[in-house]
């Protein structure tokens, strides 16, 4: 596997919370593993706690010199969690630079949007062909676009119904006037030790290999800087922003004996636990409703041939070059 890109650095140091809500959806796509949508973690209550907890793991960062936070909320589907809000909002007044983000299958109706797009900053927008509702994914992104710093229309190219998916993208192009469009690879099962999906379709590997990540801005919108971002950095030294998603597509996400600052990442599951990144390479530290949460702060080695998970592609790394 060749890798262009010897690191993956950050513009200013910044920490970076995944947390997965719960396992509850509204979705039971074929392809995704049940731990993410059995709801049998829905965490309902526990607000108290849940922030008392999330303000100590603040506070441990900037007493390590974190200036800059990024609060990336995941499922399930998690705008159904009933702590959603009152913990973006908790977290917008004490970092009040905070980045917001949510991974969402935009399914919720038009109303919801409405009343809660001011608190978020990103906004990844999974369409899932087996049970999305393509008008409402599609007003929802329109209302979006010029809403949100960031509006990213996720299209999972479901292998069986490939073609299906490559024309609603097309509708988005067509209908939404600000969007970044991704044409997403599957993978096996969706679960932390998955592989990439095997398209034995040539005419799919075509597109998948030939198809960029594309950005169209036709309206004007508000501008918020993010602090939260990470670059990839060429042998030559040049620059670039991150896509976790043309890393995976093009099957360069495999970062063995690659050097990752995972400290600089925190992933809470469904149950509470706390570790770093999502991978199970890093250290556990706790659980969100317990009071003797501990952090560390070292990179690793990384020892898992496969990286999975788009934000912990974008961890900082190096790649370990011989000799060295």
């Amino acid at each position: 596997m060749s890798i262009n890109f010897n690191a993956i650095v950050a513009e200013e140091k910044y920490m970076n919370l995944t947390w997965q809500v719960s396992n509850q959806c509204n979705y039971r796509c074929s392809y995704c593993n049940p731990g993410n949508w059995a709801g049998s973690s829905k965490n309902e209550g526990n607000l108290d706690k849940y922030i008392k907890n999330l303000d100590k793991i603040f506070s441990l960062y900037k007493d390590k010199g974190y200036q800059n936070f990024k609060l990336f909320f995941s499922g399930g589907e998690p705008t159904y969690w009933e702590n959603l809000i009152p913990i973006i909002e908790f977290a917008k007044e004490s970092l009040p630079n905070t980045t917001i983000a949510i991974n969402t299958n935009l399914s919720r109706p038009l109303r919801y949007w409405e009343e809660h797009y001011h608190l978020f900053d990103d906004v990844v927008a999974s369409y899932h062909i087996e049970w999305a509702k393509k008008e409402r994914y599609i007003e929802n992104a329109i209302f979006l676009c010029d809403k949100v710093n960031y509006l990213c229309t996720k299209m999972l190219l479901h292998d069986e119904r490939f073609w299906e998916v490559v024309e609603v993208g097309k509708e988005v192009r067509e209908r939404v006037p600000n969007y970044n469009l991704e044409w997403t690879p599957l993978f096996d099962e969706m679960s932390v030790n998955t592989g990439p999906w095997k398209y034995l379709d040539d005419e799919k590997n075509k597109f998948i290999n030939e198809s960029v990540f594309e950005t169209v801005m036709r309206k004007d919108k508000p501008w918020k800087e993010s602090k939260t971002v990470s670059l990839v950095k060429y042998i030559d030294g040049t620059l670039e922003p991150v896509n976790s998603n043309t890393i995976i597509a093009n099957r360069q996400n495999f970062f063995k004996s690659w050097k990752c600052f995972v400290d600089d990442a925190l992933f809470i599951n469904p149950t509470g636990n706390i570790s770093s990144a999502s991978c199970g390479v890093g250290n556990n530290h706790g659980n969100i409703l317990d009071d003797d949460i501990e952090l560390t702060y070292s990179p690793v080695i990384c020892s898992k041939d496969h990286c999975h998970c788009g934000t912990d592609i974008i961890i900082p790394k190096e790649k370990i070059l011989d000799g060295f």
